[in-house]
């Protein structure tokens, strides 16, 4: 994956078509302004993750930077996307976002009963390790909620898939691979119960410092 003046990351499902801003590399550490909302996964499968980024490590050889365990999450929506170069201050952007996202999260929050995602694939894509899971129809409906709040407004950086990132490559992979689980020895799904969304403000790549902003607990039947 390469990136030169601000162009788009073609391996990136956020980043192409739909009149989006380019979008850039950062480094692992840049100061970042961002506002995503998150899952954090509780203790046992925040263990199986740095287990598997360990052995993907292991397996693959790759100079990886890790970020502290107690930072890793699943991502289910970048409101403000960290790598947008946005044609106003990003700040300005969440201004505007802020009441109607904010908003649609609470809704639907109330109508989403918590719900397990089963990840079964582990690989690599662009500079990041990641974990993969098939859709989940609660978490897309939670998607669909913030890309309406936020269509018309602002541009909308929906991801295509259901992943999260255990690591971070030195050098980001040319051709992006995917396995089953059970190519390492520690389990073939990590399972990751979901019962509350969370707003973060981040403001040093990747999730090294952030500001939680709001909490949503799942709260339907």
């Amino acid at each position: 994956m390469t990136m030169g003046g601000g162009g788009a990351d073609q391996t990136d499902p956020r980043s192409d078509g739909g009149g989006r801003p380019p979008v850039r590399e950062l480094p692992f550490g840049a100061d970042c302004y961002a506002v995503n909302l998150q899952v954090r996964p509780p203790a046992g499968t925040r263990a199986d993750l740095v287990r598997l980024r360990d052995a993907l490590a292991e397996s693959t050889g790759l100079a990886m930077q890790h970020a502290p365990a107690e930072t890793l999450h699943l991502t289910a929506f970048s409101i403000v996307y960290v790598r947008a170069v946005y044609p106003t201050p990003p700040e300005s952007v969440w201004a505007m976002l802020e009441r109607p996202v904010t908003e649609a999260l609470h809704r639907v929050a109330g109508r989403t009963a918590p719900f397990t995602l089963a990840f079964d694939r582990a690989g690599l894509r662009g500079d990041a390790v990641i974990i993969e899971a098939e859709p989940n129809p609660h978490l897309e409906t939670i998607r669909d909620a913030v890309e309406a709040a936020i269509t018309g407004l602002a541009p909308v950086f929906r991801t295509a898939t259901t992943h999260a990132t255990v690591a971070r490559l030195d050098q980001p992979v040319a051709s992006a691979w995917s396995q089953p689980l059970g190519t390492w020895p520690e389990r073939p799904v990590v399972e990751w119960s979901v019962e509350a969304m969370r707003l973060v403000l981040e403001r040093r790549y990747p999730a090294l410092d952030e500001t939680p902003l709001k909490r949503f607990p799942l709260t339907g039947k």
